[in-house]
């Protein structure tokens, strides 16, 4: 599965959530924070390849939340079945 978070369309902590689900295909009641998004994303069932774009804009919009946020994508990619790329 190939996913784009683009931080464009990111305005607060909520709309982040609201992107991740629908980019990422995870259920509802997934996203109130970090450690289920990783846990679903990281399902051996699924591998994912996740975009993130205007990480600056992620970063100046959601202040330490974002260094979470991209953090977290960092330890996924340690499963094995995530890879994520950087683009600004």
């Amino acid at each position: 599965m190939r996913a784009t978070i683009n931080g464009k369309r990111v305005t607060d902590k909520e709309s982040l959530i609201v992107l991740l689900r629908q980019k990422l295909s995870l259920p509802e009641d997934c996203g109130k924070n970090l450690d289920a998004v990783y846990d679903v994303i990281t399902d051996p069932g699924k591998d994912r390849i996740i975009t993130v774009k205007h990480e600056d804009l992620l970063r100046g919009r959601l202040g330490d939340y974002a260094d979470r946020f991209l953090q977290m994508l960092d330890d996924a990619c340690q499963s094995g079945h995530v890879r994520v790329i950087r683009r600004n």
